[in-house]
């Protein structure tokens, strides 16, 4: 008997039919980002928008709210009973103060602003994306006052999607990065000893590159009959449930690592989804307990592991398999140089792991400067291309370099953090699995993959979103975040390979 089979029958019905309506909200989200035909966009958002408004009536509907109070109020629950209806509770009173009309309104603004991303891409022309953001933004900082606030408008936003970080944190966490990294990387990149990365810039096929990325997610054990590998041109994945965890990867045909990382990166948050405890789907608690726990895996399985020498000591054979006139002559030590080349780039997506947390840091202090007035819509292309000359030395010469890079804009605000906060729990429980699994680096040379994800299964994946992320990462290092292991983490790697 499941967990939820213990609450009252009304109550976990309407809590099945909520996750029922969550579900297929994902499956349109992987369908919109796959391949769907552009001429129906405008129809799948108006679609869309009626799905997320019955949905919205489900979660704040009164009767159903009602029986949550009642719900609580039992002395014989479990802890995890507790935990599925505090969550609810949580989102009845968060979306109970917004009107729903408003809310649908939103939700087909957020269908209209990603056809409009993807339309200003083609045109390399930010103006067709900027009325939509703004009415994405007012919205966003609307809902904010509807939820209220103590501090700042940001915080109510970011906590949608890690809801123990606040302003104060992030602003601690981004000075800290910022004052290591932009010093270590003006060093890496004066060193006179450099990688060769030229064998990446050679034509691949892109179905070749498909079939990469197959192998690399065979080699990190992703179950391909509970999940499916697809093209977009954002890489992302869908949390459906364990037992339907999709991914897609983009290629560029004349840069194979565009597809290899994000292949183990996606990779990695499938896995994720994968491994959670199956008795949880239905009780809204079968999902990742936050997006930067979330991400913490994703990066996990591309930097810590899929960066480690040792993996490749196993997987390199791949690439000179299916690109042997590129690749078959290049030895290990070269290639591994080469993947781990620190250079600035216009693009988040394909930054080098030392360079990746400034692009999340410039996005955040540009949501910080349209919040406080500082920068209007105009002029964020701008506002952009000067923060990128600034810390990584580099100006993006269009839109599509620069400003339309990112399409998560069309959804809201208060999400990049999550990208940064990933790498810095990453690095954190890599510390820990480092000096409880004392085999680590032997684990990977040996191909033991498994047994790496079994200590993340056992100490984060199972839990879903039973835990939160405050209290997993507390749970394996002792601390709340923490930027000292990332710090110390990229600095002796990268010392150590440009000789510094």
């Amino acid at each position: 008997m499941t967990t939820i089979q213990r609450l009252d029958a009304a109550l976990a019905a309407h809590i099945e039919k909520v996750e029922h309506y969550k579900q297929v909200q994902t499956l349109l989200a992987w369908d919109a980002r796959t391949g769907a035909p552009r001429k129906g966009a405008p129809y799948a958002a108006r679609a869309k928008a009626t799905l997320a408004g019955e949905l919205f009536k489900l979660q704040t509907d009164a009767d159903f709210g009602s029986r949550l109070e009642d719900a609580a109020q039992q002395e014989d629950l479990d802890e995890l009973s507790k935990r599925i209806i505090a969550e609810h509770w949580k989102t009845y009173k968060r979306w109970s103060a917004i009107p729903v009309e408003e809310y649908q309104a939103f939700v087909q603004q957020q269908g209209l602003a990603n056809a409009a991303w993807l339309e200003a891409r083609a045109a390399n022309d930010f103006s067709i994306f900027a009325p939509h953001l703004k009415q994405i933004f007012d919205a966003s900082l609307k809902f904010a006052g509807y939820w209220g606030y103590e501090q700042h408008a940001y915080d109510p936003l970011v906590q949608q999607f890690d809801p123990d970080l606040d302003k104060v944190t992030l602003d601690r966490i981004f000075s800290e990065l910022k004052s290591a990294l932009i010093p270590l990387i003006r060093r890496v990149t004066s060193s006179a000893k450099q990688p060769d990365t030229s064998i990446f810039t050679h034509p691949f096929p892109l179905e070749q590159q498909r079939q990469l990325g197959i192998e690399l997610l065979q080699a990190i054990r992703y179950d391909f009959d509970a999940g499916q590998f697809g093209a977009t041109v954002h890489p992302f994945s869908s949390a459906i449930n364990p037992y339907d965890a999709r991914l897609a990867a983009k290629f560029v045909e004349n840069d194979v690592r565009v597809s290899l990382w994000s292949a183990l990166h996606e990779g990695g948050h499938s896995l994720y989804t994968q491994n959670i405890d199956p008795n949880l789907i239905h009780t809204g608690l079968g999902i990742f307990t936050s997006y930067g726990i979330h991400e913490s895996q994703s990066i996990f399985f591309e930097k810590f592991i899929g960066r480690h020498k040792g993996f490749w000591d196993n997987n390199y054979f791949i690439l000179q398999k299916i690109k042997p006139e590129t690749f078959g002559h290049v030895s290990l030590d070269d290639f591994y140089f080469a993947l781990n080349a620190v250079k600035p780039t216009f693009n988040r997506f394909e930054a080098d792991e030392l360079t990746y947390n400034l692009h999340l840091i410039i996005r955040y202090e540009l949501e910080q400067a349209i919040i406080a007035g500082e920068v209007d819509y105009e002029g964020l292309p701008e506002a952009w291309n000067d923060k990128y000359e600034e810390y990584l030395g580099i100006r993006p010469p269009t839109h599509l370099e620069g400003i339309l890079q990112d399409g998560h804009w069309s959804a809201g605000f208060g999400l990049f953090p999550s990208y940064t906060l990933g790498f810095v729990y990453a690095a954190q429980i890599h510390q820990v699995i480092r000096r409880e699994l004392p085999d680590y680096d032997h684990l990977i040379e040996s191909d033991h993959i498994e047994t790496i994800t079994g200590w993340l299964t056992t100490h984060i994946h199972q839990f879903g979103k039973s835990r939160s992320a405050d209290e997993l990462i507390k749970s394996i290092t002792g601390k709340s975040i923490d930027t000292a292991p990332l710090i110390h983490y990229l600095t002796d790697k990268y010392e150590q390979l440009y000789e510094l």
